[in-house]
């Protein structure tokens, strides 16, 4: 399963590196919510399609959707409360996750496809890697590499945390 794709890092670890280990994460995490839609689909539920583990994954994927700034893109209540239905039924982080996948099946359905934007399109995931490697500048807001790397470093005290608690109990980490 999901989580653990990728060595964990020292929480010392330079912001760069550690963004990029929390944006693996975030890949981990779209995943593994891709394994419960798809079980969903099937009628058959997944045994960890519990919705504290959806929410963790669901939350730690809107770090990379969702922007602090106010920019909401106007639309009615019928569409507002369509997209709703559509991101709590899959699993979606947030409503620019949805624009997202929206915009993508329509670029694969239509008969010109990405022509004109193939220079412009990028996946979020390969936007936010260039932006944290320092290829692009400006496509995220200002300290999107220092929130990911805050992210993983509670991400990483919270793992410690489940560590100190196995080893209390006598269990051991697996």
């Amino acid at each position: 399963m999901p989580n653990s794709s990728s060595a964990m890092p020292h929480k010392d670890a330079s912001d760069q590196d550690l963004a990029l280990w929390m944006l693996e994460r975030m890949r981990d995490s779209e995943e593994f919510l891709g394994v419960l839609q798809k079980a969903r689909k099937t009628g058959k539920q997944d045994v960890l399609d519990t919705p504290e583990y959806v929410t963790r994954h669901k939350a730690r994927l809107a770090k990379l959707y969702t922007s602090d700034t106010e920019d909401d893109v106007p639309v009615s209540p019928t569409t507002r409360a369509k997209i709703e239905l559509l991101m709590k039924r899959d699993m979606l982080s947030s409503p620019e996750e949805f624009i997202e996948k929206a915009l993508a099946a329509y670029i694969e359905k239509h008969p010109r496809g990405a022509e004109g934007i193939e220079g412009h399109w990028q996946s979020t995931f390969d936007a936010a890697r260039a932006e944290i490697v320092g290829q692009t500048q400006g496509m995220f807001e200002p300290g999107f590499t220092a929130g990911l790397a805050t992210s993983a470093r509670e991400e990483l005290a919270r793992h410690a945390g489940d560590r100190t608690k196995a080893n209390e109990r006598g269990g051991r980490e697996g």
